[in-house]
């Protein structure tokens, strides 16, 4: 048998092989003709021609012409039974399978893009951050307190604040209203100099006057 749901015909020869089973139907009782098996069941002759046949080939009953239906056997029905049973289980087992596969087929799907994101922006981030440094704010720098607006770390040291680490938080591209406070640690990106002002920048507790020229701008 084929790993498929039963078709009518097989749930009829079911139907049957359980009521022989459970003793509705006993051993050497004549039951209708196929022809009122069909009514029975509502199907067409030939279907229950085909569930008479199915039973007949299990051994569980004979069908003779002109006689009608004869039960041969109550264990080749509870065996016919079982064995349909094994089956069912098998399709049902096959479904969920190609259910769990089509789902993981999703997933890996779903993986793959953000996979590829990750890829995509992190590629972007280094080729953006070139090397970085981290920075331990204290509480006594003049940037306690301060936004990264305020503060103009860009602008006026040429590094880039890429993250900041504020206990067990990480922020990430931080926003020009971000406040920093003492004991962040920031993570700046940029070439050695422009790392090395950033720190001297953030560290220093009084801060450079607002109004002193910015690296590139100096004035001969």
């Amino acid at each position: 048998m084929s790993s498929r749901p039963p078709a009518r015909y097989e749930e009829i020869a079911m139907d049957l092989a359980r009521r022989i089973k459970e003793g509705e139907l006993r051993e050497g009782q004549r039951i209708s003709t196929r022809s009122l098996l069909s009514a029975h069941y509502q199907v067409s002759p030939e279907t229950a021609r085909r569930a008479v046949a199915l039973l007949h080939a299990q051994g569980v009953l004979q069908a003779m012409a002109g006689s009608g239906v004869v039960i041969l056997s109550q264990a080749a029905a509870e065996e016919f039974l079982l064995s349909m049973g094994t089956r069912l289980r098998v399709v049902a087992a096959e479904e969920e399978l190609r259910q769990l596969l089509r789902q993981r087929a999703q997933l890996d799907e779903k993986i793959e893009s953000a996979l590829r994101t990750v890829i995509q922006n992190t590629q972007r981030l280094l080729a953006l951050a070139g090397d970085v440094d981290e920075v331990s704010l204290p509480s006594s720098s003049w940037a306690h307190g301060r936004s990264i607006r305020e503060l103009e770390i860009r602008a006026r040291t040429g590094a880039t604040v890429l993250t900041v680490v504020r206990g067990s938080s990480e922020h990430f591209s931080p926003s020009p209203d971000f406040v920093l406070q003492g004991g962040d640690l920031i993570i700046v990106s940029g070439d050695a100099a422009a790392r090395q002002r950033a720190r001297e920048y953030l560290l220093n507790p009084e801060g450079p006057a607002l109004s002193s020229p910015r690296p590139g701008n100096m004035v001969e």
